[in-house]
């Protein structure tokens, strides 16, 4: 497999589809499939990216757990995603440095994708990532737009 150079990826790229991809085989698309969302590479080595599901309920935090107290305090989920940063490419892997995010905790962290590339496809994988008894792997599609 020939692997990538930054020249490659710099363009703008609209989401497709999020999945998370099980151990067990099962695959989830955790915001099922109306979504909207943007990834965009510059070629002075900046990304970002803003994406979540096309219809989301305004100034509601929402609650993921049905069964939990209702007194208690909701937990903000991660029903929209959005960080910036620089990146870099190595091997086959692409690397976006955070420096700003809607998650505090992501910032000057490395988030690390594998990827492979179909025509005007931009596949990019997390590594495996345990989940309760298993392990999930979340798989992002990307279209070129420009």
């Amino acid at each position: 497999m020939k692997h990538a150079t930054t020249a490659d990826f710099v363009g703008t790229w609209r989401l497709l589809d999020y999945s998370f991809l099980h151990s067990d085989g099962v695959v989830e698309k955790p915001w099922g499939t109306d979504l909207r969302g943007y990834l965009l590479y510059s070629a002075q080595g900046y990304m970002s990216g803003n994406l979540g599901p096309a219809r989301r309920k305004r100034g509601v935090i929402e609650r993921t757990d049905p069964t939990a107290d209702p007194t208690a305090r909701p937990r903000r989920n991660r029903r929209y995603i959005a960080y910036t940063g620089r990146f870099t490419v190595n091997g086959n892997t692409i690397t976006h440095h955070v420096e700003a995010s809607l998650f505090p905790l992501w910032v000057d962290r490395a988030e690390v994708r594998y990827y492979s590339f179909e025509g005007d496809t931009l596949i990019l994988r997390t590594g495996p990532i345990k989940s309760r008894n298993h392990t999930v792997i979340a798989q992002l599609t990307w279209e070129r737009v420009c």
